[in-house]
């Protein structure tokens, strides 16, 4: 298990077939354009819904040191009840690099146990409404691949081909 997300696109069949068919500017620029899409969609909350521990695993702690640690936590305000959302996983989202080798990352410690794999993701976070990375790529290739696109139709028109 990896403790950050990362999604290459170049990886995707549809995109692969559209690629080599173009020229690398336009490749390069379809990628980002692509990417800038995705990263303002995978940075969306689920609506807040409350789901206990019991909901999700069918007991309040695993163990006795997990009791004793949460209500440690929650003396001393490393914890906090209820829960209040900070916006860091959906500020981790990020581009790096350039062209066919950005890649789209989440370097946040807990971003795999909310939206990693379905092996990753935990049964809490599912409960409560987030989708894994996957099934969000995959519900929206449709829109993906339109503004690939257009980054593509916009690179032709500055290299006015």
């Amino acid at each position: 298990m990896s403790n950050f997300i990362g999604i290459d696109i170049i990886g995707e069949k549809e995109l692969v077939e559209k690629l080599a068919k173009l020229p690398p500017a336009a490749i390069d620029a379809g990628i980002e354009e692509a990417n800038k899409y995705l990263v303002n969609v995978l940075r969306s909350y689920p609506p807040q819904k409350s789901v206990t521990r019991v909901e999700a695993y069918g007991i309040p702690f695993f163990s006795d040191k997990q009791r004793r640690f949460f209500f440690a936590a929650l003396r001393d305000g490393r914890i906090q009840v209820p829960y209040h959302r900070t916006q860091a996983l959906a500020r981790g989202w990020k581009t790096i690099g350039a062209g066919r080798n950005q890649i789209i990352a989440n370097e946040v410690p807990y971003a795999y146990l909310v939206m990693g794999t379905s092996g990753e993701q935990s049964r809490h976070a599912a409960k409560i409404g987030w989708q894994r990375v996957v099934s969000i790529i995959q519900a929206r290739m449709t829109r993906i691949l339109e503004n690939f696109d257009a980054g593509v139709k916009k690179a032709i028109r500055k290299l006015g081909l």
